[in-house]
């Protein structure tokens, strides 16, 4: 794609011609600096996985999740010493899907006046060992990136770019393991309230304490684990508003 032409905005999103390639990585830039765990690029490697790869298989009716599901829910059963439910690995798995997706358009939105929205073809994700994603790769030729200096309309904005990556394969997911629609589409909800809010910290702001979840990662079920701050078995968190 020309690096000085205009790219097409993806469906719902911001009408406003791309501010283009360069402002798109400029914006990737202070995102990597911003994230505390996780690094993000233009950049991507053999290792680089593609929403549009995933998107696709799904569409062809196979489960492109699954090896990772399986590899990870191995990983856990090694690493804990006793059998792991599948339902644990395949909470895992739907977070980060929906975090990776959720990271560089909530990022964008907190950092600074700009509506971020790649296409699953500008979007990727890289493993470390562990199997979580810790590199989010944005390819700037793939993306739509407008300026809108209203936060409120950034959000709903971005809100609706993510829908956009993470729904199909959302209603597809995990065949094979026993998942309610309030958990399924509750992780959904709750990683893009839980990426904003830290977007929202990254960028200088008081976010206050974390919120109940509607969704349960279950790690509580690992061994000498416990319910995290937000889970909704423990009602801890705050409410949401």
């Amino acid at each position: 794609m020309d690096g000085g032409a205009p790219h097409r905005r993806a469906a719902g999103v911001h009408a406003d011609v791309s501010l283009g390639v360069d402002a798109v990585r400029h914006v990737v830039g202070r995102m990597d600096r911003a994230l505390p765990f996780t690094t993000a690029s233009c950049d991507g490697s053999s290792a680089t996985v593609w929403f549009a790869d995933v998107v696709g298989h799904v569409r062809t009716g196979s489960d492109p999740l699954r090896p990772w599901r399986d590899a990870l829910g191995g990983q856990m059963s090694q690493r804990h010493g006793v059998p792991v439910r599948p339902h644990v690995p395949a909470a895992f798995v739907l977070q980060w899907w929906c975090e990776v997706a959720a990271t560089p358009i909530a990022y964008a939105a907190a950092l600074g006046p700009w509506v971020l929205a790649p296409s699953p073809a500008g979007l990727g994700f890289e493993l470390a060992h562990g199997l979580n994603p810790h590199r989010v790769v944005v390819e700037p030729g793939r993306v739509s990136l407008t300026a809108e200096p209203d936060p409120a309309r950034r959000l709903e904005l971005g809100h609706t770019a993510y829908l956009g990556l993470v729904s199909e394969v959302v209603a597809a997911y995990a065949p094979e393991v026993k998942m309610s629609s309030r958990q399924r589409w509750g992780v959904v909800s709750d990683l893009w309230d839980t990426t904003v809010r830290l977007a929202h910290g990254a960028a200088g702001e008081d976010v206050g304490s974390e919120p109940t979840r509607v969704s349960c990662c279950f790690i509580y079920a690992l061994p000498g684990m416990r319910e995290c701050a937000g889970c909704p078995r423990s009602g801890r968190g705050t409410s949401r508003h």
